[in-house]
């Protein structure tokens, strides 16, 4: 687990630092060398978290159960519960910015791949098998439609 040093900063300082660091990752204009910025300054590890955190925001925001978003992306209930909670008390300019990238084309395809992982996954028990059934004949059906259109 990384760690911060116990010997604060200087607030002026510390405002300054950062005040630099997202000037600099505002300068990157091509997801390219964002991508090639944060790979080599993240561990492997960092990015897979923060990934997996963001695509739970996402998932959230796009009505998806913990039970799902849990069968899909391999995550505790407590981590969804931690962006869940981030999500409720986020800025209301971060809530507007998560909902305009959820609309995007991009994260279209990305949510008919989720939905797509999620349907292979069995029921739940105790899930009515018949409703469960249809209910994802109908999610495949909506996708593939979704897909012919593009």
């Amino acid at each position: 687990m990384p760690q911060v040093s116990k010997y604060p900063l200087d607030r002026y300082l510390k405002n300054q630092i950062f005040r630099q660091f997202w000037v600099s990752i505002s300068q990157l204009h091509t997801a390219d060398d964002v991508s090639s910025f944060l790979s080599d300054l993240l561990s492997d590890t960092e990015e897979i978290m923060l990934a997996k955190r963001f695509t739970i925001a996402v998932l959230i925001l796009r009505g998806k159960r913990p039970v799902e978003i849990s069968g899909i992306l391999h995550v505790s209930y407590s981590t969804i519960r931690s962006v869940a909670s981030w999500l409720k008390n986020a800025k209301p300019r971060t809530r507007t910015m998560l909902l305009k990238i959820t609309k995007t084309d991009s994260w279209q395809k990305v949510m008919d791949v989720l939905d797509a992982v999620l349907d292979e996954l069995p029921p739940r028990y105790g899930t009515n098998w018949s409703r469960a059934g249809k209910e994802k004949w109908q999610r495949a059906l909506e996708r593939a439609s979704r897909q012919s259109l593009r």
